[in-house]
């Protein structure tokens, strides 16, 4: 009796293997990796916390971004100066310089490209100045400014649909 290993195929669906390894995953893509900036940011806990975001939110390029899990990041929409943008390729591909960040990203699994081309991103809420109004309306402090009360993630997501976030390539 042979034990296997791999699910059995269906004729006819789907990619040959070697028909992905031929071509590039990064061909027309607008590089939204190389042109939005995450930056870790903590978790809003008081009135001057969200008074703070409310504050960077309001500089053009900005937007919030929060998980399923409570992390929070700050995404600045800024060109990396490695980019070319004729071509939206690395000017640094294949040499010593090129971050090792990027040397290690894999395309074939493009979190950026999922959650940054089009407004429905999957993975992630993105929340800018408008949605994030709309997110203060509901928060409640208790009389020392702490938070007592916010939306879900799933509240959020829905209060951050109100107002769609602009897509910038």
């Amino acid at each position: 009796m042979s034990e296997t290993y791999l699910p059995t195929p269906t004729v006819g669906r789907g990619r040959s293997f070697h028909s992905i390894t031929e071509e590039n995953p990064c061909s027309g893509c607008s590089a939204p990796c190389c042109r939005i900036l995450l930056t870790p940011h903590p978790t809003p806990n008081s009135f001057s916390d969200l008074d703070y975001i409310r504050y960077v939110l309001a500089f053009p390029g900005t937007e919030m971004v929060v998980y399923p899990d409570g992390r929070w990041q700050l995404a600045s929409h800024k060109q990396c100066s490695l980019l070319d943008n004729a071509t939206s390729l690395c000017t640094v591909h294949g040499t010593p310089r090129k971050p090792k960040v990027c040397v290690h990203f894999d395309p074939y699994r493009c979190w950026y490209k999922r959650n940054f081309t089009t407004d429905d991103a999957p993975d992630i809420v993105r929340l800018n100045a408008g949605g994030f109004e709309r997110v203060l309306e509901v928060c409640a402090f208790d009389d020392d400014g702490v938070l007592q009360a916010s939306p879900t993630w799933e509240q959020l997501r829905e209060l951050a649909h109100a107002s769609p976030v602009e897509v910038t390539a």
